[in-house]
């Protein structure tokens, strides 16, 4: 489970740097990078979902013991994947830009 947890990190840490150096660049145009913004916040907030669950699973029953910090980040990430929908919202412009665009929209840059 910790090697699971590490991967998802470590994979939305380097998307999200990815991400943010094409915004630097300038090369990409907005409405795809407006896209790419939206997968990495979706996979960041879904893969924090994930870790923390593994973690309460590793605490057991403790792991629902308000006098662990586990407990209170697991309820506050799942109700910022709940809340107004935040998830969803990520989904529908991702689904958009895949419908205008096609594919294009996971094209990484290349070296020149």
């Amino acid at each position: 489970m910790l090697a699971d947890c590490a991967v998802d990190i470590a994979v939305n840490r380097a998307y999200a740097h990815q991400v943010a150096w094409e915004m630097d660049e300038g090369t990409v145009d907005r409405k795809t990078l407006h896209a790419k913004a939206a997968i990495a916040k979706l996979a960041a907030s879904e893969a924090a979902g994930r870790v923390i669950d593994r973690c309460v699973q590793r605490f057991g029953g403790r792991g629902y013991d308000r006098s662990y910090l586990v407990e209170r980040l697991y309820r506050e990430l799942r109700v910022d994947r709940i809340w107004e929908g935040t998830s969803e919202i990520q989904r529908l412009i991702i689904a958009g830009e895949l419908v205008k665009r096609g594919t294009g929209v996971w094209q990484m840059p290349t070296a020149s």
